[in-house]
């Protein structure tokens, strides 16, 4: 029995220790929040300005000075054609030349029959000369210029990128268009302007609704740091570094800002560790917990 209660309180020793030590635990990561982590590296940030866009050419539709019946076709839907060749020919001896180098989009009428004045018989399109119409909003306009890069995507091609750069951009503002109508309900205004689409290009046809990205700075060296790491107090923009298990508090200066990162000008160096969430729970010297 005697060595039956030395055991019963041994036991219960090593529990009342396990509990002190747990309770002690506790106490002690009180207050610790738990965050993840970024590297500031250097690399290269650019500052983007995002539009939506049409594709556009010079299209032609072709048709006869004078109604007429068509007698012959030279071509057929889908074919190129140089400038100069003749399409077709009507029983007065006129004929349908095409104005450029391009692509025969549509015929809409077959050997035999009569014109009308007025209704183009045939469609083409200068795929060599194509361009976006695109409209920029006007918050936007004063850090967008003549000759800046832009990155052409569409949903269509999800995985293709294509160049170009703007070389044209309206002199006044005018209500922004869907669908080339003025929207009525949203008096938002919007500078339109035209993309040069640089490259290879076949796959952007006539009217095809794209994404642009135009570049209006780029710095091929800067600090990145995550937005995620951003936040503000007192108009001023600050992140939190993380070292030896505390957060500290750090005022920086921004560059320029992408969609996902932020050049830090001030404030920061290389190779140091920022905290990307709970952000809004540190405080400066707050005990944390990276997460893995």
């Amino acid at each position: 029995m005697i060595k039956n209660r030395k055991w019963l309180w041994v036991i219960l020793g090593v529990l009342v220790v396990l509990l002190a030590g747990w309770i002690g635990w506790r106490w002690y990561n009180r207050g610790v929040v738990t965050v993840k982590s970024a590297v500031v590296t250097r690399g290269t940030i650019e500052a983007v300005v995002s539009a939506s866009g049409i594709v556009d050419a010079p299209v032609y539709e072709l048709s006869p000075k004078m109604g007429g019946r068509i007698i012959t076709i030279n071509v057929r839907e889908g074919e190129r054609v140089k400038e100069g060749s003749t399409l077709a020919e009507f029983d007065d001896t006129t004929r349908l030349v095409a104005p450029a180098n391009g692509i025969v989009a549509k015929i809409n009428y077959d050997i035999g029959e009569t014109v009308t004045l007025g209704q183009p018989a045939i469609v083409v399109v200068n795929y060599g000369n194509v361009w976006i119409d695109a409209q920029i909003d006007e918050i936007d306009i004063a850090s967008v210029k003549i000759g800046d890069k832009v990155k052409i995507s569409s949903d269509v091609y999800p995985d293709k990128v294509f160049e170009g750069r703007i070389y044209w951009l309206a002199p006044l503002a005018e209500l922004r268009k869907v669908g080339g109508r003025v929207k009525m309900d949203e008096e938002s205004y919007v500078f339109p302007c035209k993309i040069r689409i640089l490259g290879k290009h076949d796959e952007l046809k006539v009217n095809m609704s794209v994404n642009v990205d135009i570049m209006t700075k780029r710095n091929p060296s800067a600090l990145i740091v995550p937005r995620e790491a951003l936040f503000s107090k007192e108009d001023a923009s600050y992140v939190y570094t993380l070292a030896k298990s505390r957060a500290r508090e750090v005022k920086i200066d921004i560059g320029i800002r992408s969609y996902s990162s932020i050049e830090a000008v001030v404030g920061l160096t290389e190779g140091e560790i920022v905290a990307t969430t709970n952000v809004a729970k540190l405080k400066d010297k707050s005990r944390i917990k990276i997460e893995r």
